[in-house]
């Protein structure tokens, strides 16, 4: 029997105008996995405990930590092993941080430590993205390749998964609404996205995304706060985020230079100058909340690590 931890950070993706193809990692929260790894075993997969902060927000019927290692083995074709998946979740689950993609990340790096299996990033990466198809319906890949990763990172081609990541540090500001949300709301939010888009919309979202990367890339904060706007996906998913507008505005004229819906929400991200600003606007939209009743976390975060192993057995 060999046994395993390893940690993989929350992550938001699109950052505005990048939907789908841009995600940072974030160090504001992270999950851990445990794994217990028998070999000759039956091929069985389960998991044994969920802990943590978070953890009675956890769907044990729907997970993704079992479905990486599941997707894990059959992908390098091993099926004489018995997996137990010890959980502690620290990342809010359905809040658009990431949850799902790095509670599979930590798991596939645990279990390919235990059976000394390597893999290319880009493998764990598709490997990880099919293990999030349980909870968002179809695989993405953005989240689970900045959980792995760390960093800033683009999905340059989802077929095959092509993925690179760069070394940027950012201050930000996380906000996620206390609220509860659908089980399927990756979906939801998915379904409310126009099914088409007139080509002049596309073009104006085109200089906002080359704002983003550029000013991601080279530092300029101001430049890709710019391109943190975005015309197509955020105002159809705005009206189903708490407060969307009110915190918005309260971020900005706090000193941030952009504010997008993390994922598919309900959290929000504010990117900012330094942390003196970031503290400046955390407070903003603390207020903007409470003004409207709505309990939520606000925390400052930086760009996050690569998942990392912490034990083995």
């Amino acid at each position: 029997m060999v046994r395993v931890r390893a940690r993989s950070y929350c992550s938001s993706a699109n950052l505005g105008s990048g939907f789908d193809v841009v995600a940072v990692a974030l160090d504001a929260y992270y999950d851990e996995v445990e794994v217990e790894v028998v070999r000759g075993g039956s091929g069985s997969v389960v998991l044994e405990s969920v802990g943590g902060v978070f953890a009675e927000l956890v769907d044990r019927d729907i997970n993704t930590s079992v479905a990486a290692a599941k997707e894990l083995l059959k992908f390098v074709g091993v099926d004489n092993v018995d997996v137990s998946i010890r959980l502690w979740k620290g990342i809010p689950p359905s809040a658009g941080l990431g949850g799902s993609g790095a509670s599979a990340v930590a798991t596939i790096k645990a279990v390919m430590t235990a059976l000394d299996l390597e893999l290319s990033h880009n493998e764990i990466i598709e490997i990880a993205g099919r293990a999030e198809a349980v909870v968002a319906g179809e695989p993405h890949y953005d989240n689970v390749s900045a959980s792995l990763l760390g960093g800033l990172v683009f999905v340059l081609s989802s077929n095959p998964v092509n993925v690179i990541r760069f070394n940027v540090y950012a201050n930000f500001v996380v906000a996620t609404p206390m609220v509860r949300m659908p089980p399927n709301k990756t979906a939801i939010m998915r379904s409310v996205l126009p099914k088409q888009v007139e080509l002049k919309e596309v073009v104006r979202n085109y200089g906002r995304l080359v704002a983003l990367v550029a000013g991601l890339l080279s530092g300029n904060f101001k430049i890709a706060g710019y391109g943190m706007e975005d015309y197509i996906v955020e105002p159809a998913r705005a009206a189903y985020i708490p407060c969307y507008e009110s915190v918005k505005k309260s971020a900005l004229d706090s000193g941030a230079y952009g504010l997008a819906i993390s994922g598919a929400g309900p959290s929000l991200l504010a990117l900012c100058e330094d942390e003196d600003i970031a503290r400046r606007v955390l407070k903003a939209i603390e207020d903007s909340y409470r003004r409207h009743g709505v309990e939520a976390l606000v925390k400052i975060a930086h760009t996050g690590p690569a998942t990392e192993v912490l034990t083995l057995d």
